[in-house]
């Protein structure tokens, strides 16, 4: 028996190909169907008979029917899986906030002093959108002045005139304004005009010294101060342009000192109110 059925189950591995071969040819393979996989329709196949004289063994064989055209086959598509970026999602569907930086050099005369300083400054924060950017101001406004008187005048080896002069008296003054500031711009044309306003901390180092009587005078006054300016900027590239712009600083600035022939605290203030230019370099990153 053993034999016998090993000899049927052969049989059945290799009918099994040749049935698929002979529907595929037939006049409902692929050509009638119009799938190149779609197996031809067979209901029934003669069975199989071995005998060896003794006992029968039959084998039939039973293909599943092919799909109509339209079917599951046809209906399968393929697409590629969605990724998710965050930072491409923000660049896709709304504004990326950058930062961005700016150095300055200009000038600030405040009201009442007879000379003015020249002044040089950094800026740097955020941009959060477009048009608005928020962040950092520093400056430096620097002037000094000197009262001497000449002493005499010779002439050197080569001709040149030499010129001895005795210091009377040294001055200098140092604001250095340090502000939180909010800055609006309008939209992307050839010059771009800007506004700003800042507020935050002050302050002003003064010093003397005179020569003759030997005073010497030295003093820091700081507080609250603020700053408006308006400009226009120059795009020199995507994240470049360079830049103008008027503003006002407000401040009055004090401090504490005792006086000596009473003994009591006095108020010391200095006006910083005034008005200068700015001329810069400004680039994002």
């Amino acid at each position: 028996m053993r034999p016998r059925a090993l000899v049927v189950g052969i049989l059945c591995v290799i009918a099994g190909p040749l049935a698929s071969a002979r529907a595929l040819a037939g006049p409902l393979g692929p050509a009638a169907s119009g799938s190149p996989l779609a197996l031809s329709q067979i209901d029934d196949l003669p069975p199989a008979d071995v005998s060896d004289g003794t006992e029968e063994a039959e084998a039939r064989l039973v293909f599943r029917p092919a799909p109509p055209r339209g079917g599951i086959l046809e209906s399968i598509r393929y697409r590629p899986r969605r990724s998710y970026y965050p930072h491409e999602r923000r660049e896709s569907y709304g504004y990326r906030p950058q930062g961005f930086s700016q150095v300055h050099l200009g000038f600030f005369d405040p009201e009442g002093h007879p000379s003015t300083g020249i002044l040089v400054g950094f800026r740097g924060g955020l941009a959060v959108d477009p048009h608005i950017q928020i962040g950092a101001n520093l400056d430096w406004r620097h002037k000094g002045e000197s009262d001497a008187i000449v002493v005499r005048q010779s002439v050197g080896p080569g001709g040149e005139t030499i010129t001895t002069k005795q210091d009377l008296e040294r001055s200098s003054s140092d604001l250095i304004p340090l502000l939180a500031f909010l800055q609006v711009s309008a939209g992307d044309v050839g010059v771009i005009p800007y506004f700003g306003v800042a507020g935050g901390y002050e302050a002003l180092f003064l010093s003397a010294r005179n020569f003759q009587t030997g005073e010497k005078f030295d003093g820091t006054f700081d507080g609250f101060g603020w700053q408006a300016w308006g400009g226009a900027a120059l795009p020199l590239s995507s994240n470049a342009r360079l830049n103008a712009e008027v503003f006002v600083n407000g401040a009055e600035l004090g401090r504490d000192v005792d006086d000596p022939s009473t003994g009591q605290t006095l108020r010391e203030t200095v006006d910083m109110d005034g008005a200068g230019m700015r001329f810069g370099l400004a680039w994002g990153f």
